[in-house]
């Protein structure tokens, strides 16, 4: 069913025609491949105009994601190449709680392109869902990706479901880095971490969720491995410590200068070796002001 939903949706808004969508499904009941993998081995997509498909319609990677009196949450990613492999998206959900999603696709360009339609249209569908959690949503994810590549692709999510009314944050990750939080009050660094392996790899995969809270002052910053990764000229990595070194440095600006900060910290490590991969960085921060 997802197949031929994305199928038709690539179609709908001109990325592929409707002759294209007839030969995949086509050739996907003679050869059993499945319909991802047709796309990309026919380079039947172009990667470029799937990419500014998903970021100028579907709205994917906005650099302001929200912004009120109480909360700012800003992304940023920074692509090796020209279109990246790299997908953060937000979703407004009921009850002032709002979904940021952050993944990582392995095959990058087109690959990741469909998994974060996918996962745009899951959270779409379900947004008036009273009960929606980040691990079903991971779960949904997951059963889609398997049916519509196969076995050839995975990628590391994090799904984080804010409520911006108490504070509350519940999370769950695939195969991520582990999320960072600064809490104010104590003036450290935490490190959340619920082990899960990436998505597309088991069709039955039961994700495990988990539950913090965030006060005023406190930072949540959400990565993905190039933040970490990047090498300066002497091969040294910038590693976890140096990025926990860094929020904690950052913690007081506004979200969307701790983003920027972040990035202007790895590029300087790394001058003149460029990036190693494509790196995203998403910051949630709230005020110490209001409620």
């Amino acid at each position: 069913m997802e197949q031929e939903y994305l199928l038709n949706l690539l179609a709908e808004h001109g990325l592929i025609t409707q002759d294209q969508v007839a030969h995949v499904l086509a050739t996907q009941q003679t050869s059993s491949r499945p319909a991802g993998t047709i796309l990309v081995e026919e380079n039947i997509l172009q990667e470029k105009q799937l990419y500014d498909f998903i970021c100028n319609t579907l709205g994917m990677t906005p650099a302001q994601i929200h912004h009120d009196r109480f909360y700012e949450i800003s992304g940023l990613t920074i692509p090796k190449f020209e279109v990246s492999g790299d997908f953060y998206g937000s979703f407004e959900l009921d009850e002032g709680r709002i979904a940021i999603t952050l993944s990582d696709v392995s095959g990058k360009g087109l690959e990741a392109g469909m998994l974060a339609i996918l996962l745009a249209n899951i959270l779409k569908t379900g947004v008036r869902m009273k009960n929606i959690i980040p691990s079903m949503i991971l779960r949904k994810v997951n059963t889609a990706s398997k049916r519509f590549f196969g076995e050839e692709q995975f990628a590391t999510f994090i799904v984080l479901i804010l409520d911006m009314h108490s504070g509350t944050v519940e999370f769950c990750c695939a195969g991520s880095p582990p999320i960072l939080v600064y809490r104010r009050r104590e003036g450290v660094v935490e490190q959340l971490e619920v082990k899960g392996i990436p998505v597309g790899i088991y069709d039955d995969f039961m994700f495990n969720g988990s539950r913090t809270f965030i006060e005023k002052g406190d930072v949540i910053l959400m990565y993905t491995d190039g933040a970490y990764e990047n090498q300066n000229i002497k091969d040294e990595y910038f590693g976890l410590r140096r990025l926990k070194d860094m929020l904690r440095k950052h913690q007081h600006r506004p979200a969307h200068r701790i983003v920027k900060a972040l990035k202007r910290e790895i590029q300087w490590f790394s001058m003149f070796r460029g990036f190693n991969d494509d790196t995203t960085l998403v910051a949630i921060k709230r005020s110490d002001r209001g409620n």
